[in-house]
């Protein structure tokens, strides 16, 4: 299992030192979030038939801080080679994870957000989606979805 320092490390990330370095990151396989991400479970057949790719050594960027610079990383945990991802962006999701049985994920936010461990399963992660009211004049009001970010 592993460590926030060791999360962090896939990313060349040091822990910030208000943080526990040794606490574990424990894996889930429900819904799950991570600042402006969802991680959502999603029945095996709606993955793509193709275009599933290991996840690299280095990760993969899901999301990149403009602003800030933090990114979501996307990593294989330890001993798990065949955890797949497609990006996909449509609208708010970004994209599919395969993670098989006995083999585990990890989504790592270099900023403020630590790591998230995803265990066996099939997901679709997605951006979160606000409603904002865009014009507010009486007695019509206009609201429209949004995209969350950090």
């Amino acid at each position: 299992m592993h460590t926030y320092a060791s999360a962090l490390a896939l990313s060349a990330v040091a822990v910030p030192a208000h943080l526990d370095a040794d606490i574990a990151v424990p894996l889930l396989s429900g819904p799950q979030a991570q600042g402006d991400l969802l991680v959502v479970p999603v029945p095996a057949g709606s993955l793509p038939a193709s275009g599933l790719e290991p996840v690299a050594a280095t990760g993969v960027a899901v999301v990149h801080g403009e602003a800030t610079g933090n990114t979501h990383w996307l990593h294989a945990g330890f001993d798990s080679p065949d955890v797949r991802w497609r990006g996909d962006v449509d609208g708010v999701r970004l994209g599919y994870l395969l993670v098989p049985g006995g083999q585990s994920a990890l989504l790592v936010h270099t900023g403020e957000h630590g790591a998230n461990g995803i265990a066996a399963g099939t997901y679709a992660i997605h951006r979160k989606r606000e409603q904002a009211v865009l014009v507010d004049h009486a007695p019509f009001t206009i609201v429209a979805p949004r995209l969350h970010e950090d």
